[in-house]
């Protein structure tokens, strides 16, 4: 019988198994090629979502993939994750693209790097020398003290109706607020958005149960806001005009576009017999480029809207359209002062005469920065930062605020590091402490007595008292001719107790104004016969 060898067996054995290996990894080489090819189109039909997650599948150490992950995240407007995968392609390749400098710079002013976004904006600067944009947003950052010079006078708060899913664009409505949310709601069968995962955005509204305070307003459970504009897709912003009989607002287009998806799309309602009903769209709407965002004059005559349709200056432009003869005019690009190469959005028309809006591309403090423009005959003036509280590292954006510039509404993901945008309430203008409060003191005879003449109390000790803690926190005297003058440390409920020289005295509550432009002389009169 022939003997046969080991090595004989073994070396179709090995053959074998390294065929299978250089099969399996060409295979694997394939898959990775084909993920990140199809991702590419992906990216280059600005479809971010299926794109990052072709890249994500593909091989996560290969920093070329990882440099497309970060432009993604970049797209998406979430920053933190893509500081995160820019930081792992520079870890290996120690350099970035000079095409992803200005990203890069970017999303480090988003998430409150400023130092690092200054040096990759001036990096950017030494390839393209002529961008003034850029010039002005290392200026604004390297000056950034500048926008917290007025933030003593202005006072942020979350809503209440704020959940883990987004709310936003919050608009008063009689004594309510009407706002959009993703948020689910228990036991229905929900339409998922397939590009964020989540429920489609609905309108909403809430009653406000109470006044302000230093911990803003309390509101009533959310509830659907009109069953009659309810769409099985997006649905919001929302403007109302015209005492609040009429609206317009955004929803999803009723059809595709040549790339499949939906549009957004503006449209007219109309209050009448106890519901709201629709009139007619927007004659220019379209389904090859969205448009969203309304608000609108209350005579219901001047209409403003953000857009990405074509011939802008880049990402979305803020439009203004008119109506004339019952006929809404082409829509006009505010141009260059107002709109940039990147997003301006979220308009706001403020007594005809200012208008906010939010913007990436005007020099900030990260990500969109709430911004306003004064409405001129020539245009709109040099559009200015509104600042800190109001105005973070990361995006802020639908502000709206009241006839007396004191208090408005505003939507931030700030909360969660860039996921999931929330309302916020603001007060604008209010008083900061110490404050100091001038006023005269006058007696009259008779409380029934409309002829008592007043008398002024000179040389009368006043003091001002804090009533929550029950201690006296200034003193003073009134001169010769009853004027006084005390100051409030700090906020809190006071009442001011006077005591004349023959030790009569009596005690008035004090209010302190709540805006500063409030402030006035008070006139503090007792009656003698009730003192």
């Amino acid at each position: 019988m022939r003997m046969i060898k080991p090595g004989n067996i073994l070396l179709p054995l090995l053959l074998h198994v390294a065929v299978t290996v250089a099969h399996g990894q060409q295979t694997v080489f394939g898959l990775f090629r084909n993920n990140v090819s199809l991702g590419d189109k992906y990216y280059r039909d600005k479809d971010y979502l299926n794109a990052l997650k072709l890249y994500r599948e593909a091989t996560r150490r290969n920093p070329d993939v990882q440099l497309r992950v970060a432009r993604c995240y970049y797209s998406l407007k979430e920053y933190t994750q893509a500081v995160f995968y820019y930081e792992r392609y520079l870890k290996e390749k120690r350099s970035l693209p000079w095409s992803d400098m200005y990203s890069y710079a970017e999303v480090q002013a988003a998430t409150g790097n400023y130092k690092t976004a200054i040096e990759y904006y001036q990096k950017h600067l030494a390839n393209k020398q002529d961008d003034a944009l850029a010039m002005r947003k290392v200026w604004r950052l390297s000056n950034i003290q500048y926008l917290y010079e007025d933030s003593a006078h202005i006072s942020v708060h979350p809503l209440s109706l704020n959940t883990g899913y987004g709310e936003l664009c919050a608009v008063p409505y009689r004594n309510r607020i009407v706002f959009m949310s993703n948020r689910k709601e228990p036991g229905l069968v929900e339409k998922v958005n397939a590009s964020i995962n989540a429920p489609f955005y609905k309108i909403y509204s809430a009653r406000v149960l109470s006044g302000g305070g230093k911990d803003g307003h309390q509101y009533d459970k959310a509830m659907l806001f009109s069953k009659e504009l309810a769409s099985k897709l997006n649905a919001g912003p929302i403007a109302f005009y015209d005492k609040e009989k009429k609206m317009v607002f955004v929803a999803s287009a009723r059809e595709t576009g040549n790339s499949g998806r939906r549009s957004l799309q503006l449209f007219f309602a109309e209050w009448k017999n106890g519901e709201w009903t629709e009139t007619m769209p927007f004659p220019y709407n379209s389904r090859h480029h969205s448009i969203s965002d309304p608000t609108i004059s209350e005579d219901g005559k001047v209409l403003y809207f953000s857009s990405d349709m074509g011939g802008g200056l880049g990402g979305k432009d803020l439009y203004k359209s008119t109506l004339v003869d019952d006929t809404w005019t082409q829509p006009q690009n505010l141009g260059e002062t107002v709109n940039t190469p990147y997003d301006e959005a979220f308009p706001f028309l403020h007594q005809n005469r200012t208008l906010y809006f939010a913007s990436n591309g005007h020099p900030g403090m990260g990500g969109l920065d709430i911004f306003e423009t004064t409405i001129t005959a020539e245009g709109y003036s040099e559009p200015r930062n509104a600042g800190s509280p109001i105005n973070t590292s990361y995006d802020d954006f639908g502000m709206v605020v009241d006839s007396l510039d004191t208090h408005g509404y505003f939507s931030s993901n700030r909360k969660n590091g860039g996921y999931n945008d929330d309302l916020y309430e603001v007060e604008m203008d209010i008083q900061t402490y110490p404050v100091n409060i001038a006023g005269v003191v006058k007696m009259k005879e008779h409380a029934w007595s409309d002829s008592s003449a007043l008398v002024l109390l000179s040389h009368t000790r006043v003091y001002l008292i804090d009533k929550l803690r029950n201690t006296t926190v200034y003193e003073s005297t009134t001169d010769g001719k009853g004027n006084f003058s005390v100051i409030v440390p700090y906020f809190s409920e006071y009442i001011i107790r006077v005591v004349t020289d023959d030790g009569k005295e009596s005690v008035v509550v004090l209010e302190i104004p709540k805006h500063q432009r409030q402030v006035s002389a008070h006139e503090i009169v007792f009656v003698k016969d009730t003192f």
